[in-house]
């Protein structure tokens, strides 16, 4: 054991806990994540050059929102962001509200000439001076730092185990000092614990360093719930595969009589329709997690795998939903004796993706569902139709309202150039400036109902985005 280390004792170190947390606000699944407000209300794609709005970058999914941030926050180190401010061009990035889980962009430095004012209260070293520092010197992180040093001792896997370190990077250059550090089975780990807050900025160095240096970070936690977890926490959690790690005096009174690390493993895993479930947890020792320096991520649980082959899943079944949804409509099963029943059943597999078909079968939008197929299939489909052109005639002259995605659909499909070529020379093309120079005047008749926007994307999702 290292010099100075101080053993393990049972009684004293069972009382030791980190310092109580108020209770977390926790954003609402499925509602937007950007404030309702925010100074910078559009920023610039700076791959595409496309200025988007905030509230469509930071979307309603909290997972992909913290890795967003993260990798947000790794690019802007690298002088290479992501995303500009639409108004001034500086770096932006993303920030949680103090008072609401709700996010905005930042800049990155701010002098005042952007009518986007987003500076806050405290500066980035400030917050990591009164709270990170702090929390370095408690006597919970020091025991913590001993009670890890000798787990990893009596495990025979570990070696060169040693207590803040100067880890000298000879490919970047950099020097850092983790808090333990140790080769597992030829593989240099350093280990950090997460007790206070810790800026982003902070974590992203960290992770970079040791990722082009051929080691891997591990975070080592006190506690880890979903009621007090802070965005510190988040930002490890969803970039370490949905997985935390902690570290306590039973999992460390285990650890010495297992004679190997046993750390308490907390995961998450996915669910149908996006999201993830709650909390899973079991201790598990430290050789059965996967170990990937690549990407920075040590895991028991695969959600990233999991939550792929649950997507398969369900795409199989939206498949199987459309194919069986199409040929019922092909063979204009919705006039035959067991319609009504057969759109029940209908009904209930649409919902189970969250789309709402109407009650009753009178109440569809046909028309919509055959002109879309009619483009899909480059004929008329459930009519009596000949050619592709008459269904297009057909929409221009009773269905102005299909005709965004109609043509949208021709398009997608390829079809746009054969259409041309039937019927009448040169007739659709001269129908279809006069709907063009209609719409200009009054695009309201135009309007697709954006209502059955659900439908039209589930049963084509390769139309998306729909116009």
């Amino acid at each position: 054991m290292e010099e100075g280390i101080s053993p393990f004792q049972h009684e004293s170190d069972a009382r030791l806990r980190p310092a109580r947390r108020r209770a977390q606000e926790r954003p609402i699944p499925g509602e937007p994540l950007a404030l309702d407000k925010p100074e910078v209300k559009e920023v610039m794609d700076t791959e595409t050059g496309r200025h988007l709005p905030v509230s469509v970058v930071m979307g309603t999914d909290y997972e992909k929102l913290m890795q967003l941030r993260m990798a947000v926050r790794t690019q802007m180190r690298k002088s290479d962001p992501l995303y500009r401010c639409s108004l001034c061009g500086v770096a932006v990035h993303i920030c949680r509200a103090k008072d609401k889980p709700k996010f905005f962009f930042r800049h990155q430095h701010e002098d005042g000439s952007c009518p986007a004012q987003t500076k806050g209260e405290l500066s980035q070293d400030e917050i990591n001076a009164r709270k990170y520092n702090g929390a370095k010197e408690s006597r919970l992180h020091r025991r913590m730092k001993d009670w890890l040093c000798q787990c990893l001792a009596v495990d025979g896997r570990f070696e060169d185990i040693a207590q803040e370190p100067t880890w000298k990077g000879p490919l970047t250059g950099s020097r850092r000092r983790p808090d333990v550090r140790a080769v597992y089975n030829g593989l240099p780990i350093a280990f950090e614990i997460q007790l206070s807050t810790t800026h982003l900025d902070v974590i992203a160095a960290r992770r970079d360093f040791y990722m082009q240096e051929g080691g891997l970070l591990v975070w080592l936690f006190a506690e880890f719930d979903t009621e007090h977890r802070r965005m510190t926490d988040d930002d490890v959690f969803y970039n370490n595969n949905l997985n935390a790690f902690v570290v306590n005096a039973k999992t460390v009174e285990a650890s010495l009589e297992a004679k190997e690390f046993l750390l308490d493993c907390i995961w998450a895993q996915p669910v149908k329709g996006g999201g993830h479930s709650g909390l899973y947890r079991r201790v598990v020792p430290f050789h059965e997690l996967r170990l990937d320096p690549k990407t920075q991520q040590a895991y028991h649980f695969d959600y990233e795998t999991a939550k792929r082959q649950l997507e398969a899943e369900v795409e199989s079944e939206k498949q199987l939903l459309r194919n069986d949804f199409e040929a019922w409509m092909g063979a204009t099963g919705y006039y035959g004796p067991e319609a009504s029943t057969q759109w029940s059943t209908f009904r209930r597999r649409f919902k189970q993706f969250d789309v709402e078909l109407p009650q009753y079968l009178g109440e569809f939008d046909r028309p919509l569902l055959t002109c879309l197929y009619s483009a899909k299939n480059n004929r008329p489909w459930g009519q009596k139709h000949k050619h592709l052109v008459e269904v297009a005639h057909r929409v221009a002259n009773s269905e102005k309202d299909h005709l965004k995605w109609f043509m949208h659909a021709v398009r997608k499909y390829g079809r746009l150039e054969s259409m041309k070529a039937e019927g009448q020379h040169g007739l659709w093309q001269k129908r279809y400036g006069e709907l063009r120079t209609e719409y200009d005047t009054d695009p309201a008749p135009f309007e697709p109902a954006r209502e059955l926007q659900p439908m039209v994307s589930l049963l084509f999702p390769e139309l998306l985005p729909l116009p």
